[in-house]
This record gives C-alpha cells, sequence and structure tokens, in this order.
C-alpha cells in the first residue's frame, strides 16, 4: 500500500497580496521571477484564494494598481462560496465576530477565506490529504484576527515570510 502524503494548499487573504505589491511599489522591486513562481502555483494549484479576496483587491478605477492588474487574469483560482463553505462560516463568525467590520457595505472575506481552508483541508483522497494554509499578514498576536481564527479552527496560518520560508524561496541583491 502507498503512503499518504499530505498536499499543501495555501489560501492567500488579501492582506498578503497587497503587501506583496505595495513592497513591490514602494521599498525594493520584487523580481518578476517571483511573481511568475506564484502564478505557477496558482495553476498547478497549490495557491488558491476566494472570489470574496478577488473582490477585495479588484477595482473599477481607470488606473488599476499593480496587483489588481496581476490578478485580473487568474479570477479562477479565487474560489467561490460553497454550501461546505456557507455551513462552517457562521461559526467562525460566531467565535470571531470582529472579522468583519459591519459599517462595511460590502461582504468581507477573511471569515470566508477561514471557512474555505477548513473546507479544503477535509478533502481527502485515497492516495494525499490536503494541508490547507491561510497566508496573511494580519498581526499574529491579536486575537481578534485571522491567525487567532486559524489557531481555533487548527489551520495552519503563515506570514508571507514564513510561507517564503517554507517555499526555500529567498531572493539575492545584485547591483545593477
Amino acid at each position: 500500500m502507498t503512503a499518504r502524503q499530505t498536499q499543501r494548499l495555501y489560501c492567500f487573504d488579501t492582506s498578503a497580496f497587497v503587501t506583496l505589491s505595495r513592497t513591490d511599489e514602494n521599498v525594493i522591486k520584487i523580481p518578476t521571477t517571483l511573481w511568475d513562481h506564484l502564478a505557477n502555483m496558482m495553476r498547478s494549484g497549490e495557491i488558491v484564494s476566494h472570489k470574496l479576496v478577488f473582490d477585495e483587491i479588484s477595482s473599477n478605477s481607470k488606473n488599476p494598481d499593480f496587483i489588481t492588474q496581476w490578478i485580473t487574469d487568474k479570477k479562477e483560482y479565487f474560489l467561490p462560496r460553497s454550501k461546505a463553505q456557507e455551513e462552517l462560516m457562521p461559526e467562525v463568525v460566531r467565535k470571531f465576530p470582529d472579522l468583519i467590520d459591519y459599517a462595511r457595505e460590502r461582504e468581507q472575506a477573511d471569515p470566508w477565506l477561514i471557512a474555505l481552508a477548513m473546507e479544503k483541508s477535509r478533502e481527502q483522497t485515497l492516495f494525499d490529504v490536503k494541508s490547507a494554509i491561510v497566508v496573511s499578514q494580519e498581526n499574529p498576536n491579536s486575537s481578534k484576527k485571522i491567525p487567532a481564527a486559524c489557531k481555533h479552527f487548527k489551520v495552519e496560518h503563515l506570514s508571507l515570510r514564513n510561507f517564503f520560508d517554507a517555499l526555500g524561496l529567498s531572493t539575492t541583491l545584485t547591483k545593477k
């Protein structure tokens, strides 16, 4: 009998995408190869996100920012809500009501992203087990944000730095 393998599925939050794009714009140029690698991970099914994350990032601006342009042709990797998520999400919000800003009129992605990760972690086949990991840049010390909810629901959480470390990705500095 073949040993079961764990497939890692990274579920990206808006904060992870936005932090990467802002770093690209304001601090240091992130190599194009990194953006290509992330796109390849999406195509291979290693990175997904929720449709609500896509909605939070995309804009109808005449001058869309970098991340809006980058995700535009990747909409298929931002998954819609499912029946399983609809069953899980109320419990997420009940335990962590501050994941939602009730003053905002638009639906918010955070509880749905956690429900997506929970759903994907429960999907198993004969030969593999999925481990869904939420990647966000939210404060890991907050008792009200994504990292706390992930811990409560036994979903792994990584910051971008820890995500890159887990993949063994780094950049090297070169002088032009």
